[in-house]
């Protein structure tokens, strides 16, 4: 499995239409929220989530060496990071984990 680290920036217009040709086909892992704490879960339930990678506008998207992308959504106690798969085969994004960060990480 390959590293977390991210690689490259992708630019808002591929995120924007990346998101758009997956539009409604948006789901959660099942371990997704295993970084964070009880009341982390109550507030980013899976719905929520979703709702977020579909209609905010991140701070920054990247490509992580593993292949996964992480999302960052400016947020008042820092960074909420979304990490999301494209499964071009089943023609759907998972969320695969998610957690706060204090900063937007350099390339």
């Amino acid at each position: 499995m390959g590293s977390t680290r991210i690689i490259k920036a992708v630019n808002e217009i591929d995120y924007l239409e990346l998101i758009e040709n997956y539009k409604d086909k948006i789901t959660v892992n099942p371990h997704a929220n295993f970084r964070v704490s009880e009341a982390q879960r109550k507030v980013y339930k899976d719905e929520y989530l979703i709702s977020i990678l579909e209609g905010e506008k991140p701070r920054f998207v990247g490509m992580q060496q593993n292949g996964n992308y992480a999302a960052f959504f400016s947020r008042k106690e820092g960074f909420l990071r979304l990490i999301f798969a494209v499964n071009t085969l089943a023609n759907n994004i998972e969320i695969v984990t998610f957690f706060i960060a204090d900063n937007i990480p350099e390339i």
